[in-house]
């Protein structure tokens, strides 16, 4: 008489388990590489965006007092920053980098430039620079600092 084993045991083996646990994980790990990169870019082009604004702010100034506004009051590495306007007329709301919350030394900095005159209740001047950092590679060039002025447009070079 021979005997039958029976082999009713379903279920998966510990191979098995091992090899998609190691599956999983790895795909974990390169949708956080991804995710992380992403952000990267997104707060790059939150700072490109944040440049046209202030550029298009500053345009109204100077066409509101003829020139453009001195440096003071220009600090965007506190939470509360300015809001920059001609003869109470409001021009720009200065935004705030991405990071700077977390990373003080991501912020915008503006600095005046040029001659100055008399305009906007007060003294203005022909040109002026913000300096901001990237974190990564842009259309406008690899991660670092750059400048915006009116003389000049997002340049890697101080326009002075």
């Amino acid at each position: 008489m021979q005997l039958k084993i029976k082999n009713n045991r379903s279920g998966f083996t510990l191979i098995e388990l091992l090899v998609v646990i190691a599956i999983i994980g790895l795909l974990a790990s390169v949708i956080t590489v991804a995710a992380g990169s992403a952000r990267l870019k997104s707060r790059d082009a939150k700072r490109l965006s944040d440049m046209q604004q202030i550029k298009s702010g500053l345009d109204i100034y100077y066409n509101l007092g003829f020139g453009y506004p001195a440096t003071a009051g220009w600090n965007t590495a506190q939470s509360n920053f300015t809001q920059v306007s001609c003869s109470g007329t409001p021009a720009l709301k200065v935004p705030q980098d991405p990071l700077n919350a977390t990373t003080p030394t991501y912020t915008y900095t503006y600095t005046q430039g040029g001659t100055s005159s008399a305009g906007c209740g007060g003294t203005v001047y022909s040109n002026y620079k913000v300096q901001f950092k990237t974190e990564g590679a842009t259309s406008i060039g690899a991660a670092g600092t750059y400048y915006l002025s009116a003389s000049n447009g997002i340049t890697s070079t101080a326009p002075f």
